[in-house]
């Protein structure tokens, strides 16, 4: 994949390492295209190993190329460690967040004499720059967002349960092409909208209320990410004044996109507008994060990212003010990074919609 293999490499000198043993299956799925659900890597110098049990043999020949297929044991962490020895390793890395702690005790018992280095980084920056078939898959997954919004806006009216709105869109989804949710859909209205990741309740949607509406799907293993947040019936110049805020702060950030710039000069852009409008402390999340293979992935858009934005990184830019016991207004598009600046992939029209009551 484009950009991996050199990422990998700068692993190797970093920390002195002769292997790196890849766990984290997004990795796996992005390095071997092998989308089941159990494998692990070898990547050496000297070559590539992938690591399955039974199950999975036929499927792993079809799909995995550039790597020597290796049968192991269903339960497979000792089977692994039992072929990892024949490598004749002193220094292996691995992902410091991949492994879980009885994993680490196994291959650390029987991988005598092999001394095991943690790659503190998160290995999931070698997907970070997307190749032009990355982003045509994430942007099928965009189309059938738009689709499927546009096919129940018409249909949300008041008395209306949120948790009924989540049901109508994911069929919709489905019906449109989405191959599965990328995450459990939020329906946020009136005062629940203060709610960040408010998942759709029993609760009614009514007259004068925002409708904050957070929702993804899959496509050729690829995910979308966005947020619509819509009027119902006659809002009030609050609402509108919220909402303006929100749309700004989201235009000046996609603004100043540049490869070079690093997450959190894109996240202050927005969160300074927010905070020059009197609303900065009801804005208390990141601006954004990556997207792919993982609805979140590097690079980060937040107040301690360090990552340096790169040209076809894609990404998200979804500002929010949430106010207790009032409601909330976030809108999110993602965003894909070019030598011009950001341009918004994202379909759906953000101006703000107010749907008959």
């Amino acid at each position: 994949m484009k950009n991996s293999n050199s990422i990998i490499q700068n692993y190797f000198q970093k920390y002195n390492i002769q292997a790196l043993l890849v766990s984290n299956l997004q990795n796996v799925h992005y390095l071997s295209h092998f989308t089941g659900s159990t494998a692990t890597l070898l990547v050496t110098d000297r070559g590539s190993f992938f690591f399955s049990d039974f199950r999975y043999m036929t499927q792993a020949k079809a799909q995995v190329k550039g790597f020597t297929i290796i049968e192991v044991a269903r339960d497979s962490t000792h089977s692994i460690a039992q072929q990892l020895q024949k490598f004749g390793l002193t220094r292996l890395g691995f992902e410091a967040g991949a492994l879980t702690f009885s994993q680490y005790l196994i291959y650390q018992k029987g991988l005598s004499g092999v001394e095991l280095v943690p790659i503190v980084e998160d290995p999931a920056y070698i997907r970070m720059v997307k190749t032009s078939e990355e982003i045509k898959n994430i942007q099928k997954a965009i189309h059938v967002n738009k689709l499927a919004f546009e096919k129940i806006l018409p249909r949300i009216k008041p008395g209306l349960r949120e948790e009924e709105i989540a049901k109508m869109l994911e069929f919709e989804i489905r019906n449109s092409g989405g191959e599965k949710l990328s995450f459990d859909t939020i329906i946020a209205s009136g005062p629940r909208g203060a709610l960040p990741h408010g998942r759709a309740s029993s609760k009614k949607v009514k007259c004068g209320e925002l409708i904050t509406i957070d929702f993804g799907n899959v496509v050729n293993n690829y995910c979308s990410d966005e947020t619509c947040t819509v009027g119902l019936g006659k809002l009030s110049s609050k609402q509108k004044e919220i909402y303006t805020i929100v749309k700004d702060a989201h235009d000046f950030a996609v603004e100043k996109i540049r490869p070079g710039k690093m997450g959190k000069e894109i996240d202050k852009v927005a969160r300074e507008y927010i905070d020059k409008k009197g609303y900065g402390k009801y804005f208390g999340h990141g601006l954004g994060h990556g997207i792919g293979i993982a609805v979140h992935e590097r690079p980060m858009v937040n107040t301690a990212s360090s990552d340096v934005l790169d040209e076809n990184m894609v990404f998200s830019i979804e500002p929010g003010i949430y106010i207790p016991k009032w409601g909330g207004v976030r809108i999110e598009d993602l965003v894909l990074c070019t030598p011009k600046g950001g341009k918004v992939l994202s379909e759906i029209d953000k101006r703000l919609r107010i749907l008959d009551a």
